[in-house]
């Protein structure tokens, strides 16, 4: 299955949430998920939403340059 891809950088919380737990929602089971995100607090809570939910993911920075800017990956369980 092709990586599904969710940009929420332009997303304020507690939207960023909101559209991860769609695209969650609308994945199916053994769905690959790239989620990326801006800022510390929408990582936290994009993370603490993961975790709530029963998902396990993987958090890295994007690249050196973008110093606040945060990929998740995780295959929906």
């Amino acid at each position: 299955m092709p990586l599904k891809t969710i940009d929420i950088r332009d997303k304020t919380c507690p939207m960023t949430t909101v559209h991860v737990r769609l695209a969650l929602d609308k994945s199916s089971p053994g769905e690959a998920l790239e989620i990326i995100l801006r800022g510390e607090e929408t990582r936290r809570n994009v993370e603490i939403l993961l975790r709530t939910l029963g998902q396990k993911s993987d958090c890295q920075p994007l690249g050196e340059d973008t110093i606040a800017d945060y990929r998740v990956t995780l295959v929906k369980s």
